[in-house]
């Protein structure tokens, strides 16, 4: 049996904090500020682009935006203990308060299984309110503690496991 996650892992992740990458300044046109203004969250696809050989995962958003845009978007998912994926993500100053931040965390619930984000870890406000939006949508199941926020795709087959986890560090 896999250990499970521990309370101090999921507070004190940093010590498994990765070198994270950093997005590239992009200037968009009219066009572009619309389309992502008005993509679906269903409509982001995902890639596993590598690894640090260690607990981090890095991916590329595959579509539908074109090179520019995707210049912009940097996705890593941090593995905790051998259970929990917690996700960094950083978006160009030209990217941000056009609503691209949530979707890219619904879609990513959907794609990886589930996300988790530890509360005293956060170093964007807007996150938050995110967590929160997240908890109101419809096919995943959110749990909260005073650690932090989990959720969960229903479709996900390790969502029984994944929850009483959650519920054991709570």
């Amino acid at each position: 049996m896999k250990n499970y996650v521990k309370p101090y892992q999921l507070w004190e992740s940093n010590q498994f904090f990765p070198n994270m990458r950093l997005v590239k300044p992009v200037n968009l046109n009219n066009l572009e500020i619309q389309q992502v203004k008005e993509v679906n969250w269903e409509e982001l696809d995902w890639d596993k682009i590598g690894d640090n050989g260690k607990n981090i995962v890095w991916l590329d958003l595959i579509s539908p935006f074109n090179e520019n845009i995707r210049n912009g978007i940097v996705v890593d998912i941090q593995l905790i203990g051998d259970h929990i994926y917690q996700v960094h993500i950083s978006l160009a100053d030209s990217l941000q308060g056009l609503g691209l931040g949530s979707k890219i965390y619904r879609s990513l619930v959907d794609w990886a299984g589930h996300l988790y984000s530890g509360k005293g870890r956060r170093h964007n406000p807007l996150v938050n309110k995110i967590w929160k939006g997240l908890k109101d949508q419809t096919g995943v199941t959110c749990m909260s503690s005073r650690l932090g926020d989990i959720c969960i795709s229903n479709t996900n087959p390790d969502k029984d496991l994944l929850m009483s986890i959650f519920n054991k560090i709570s």
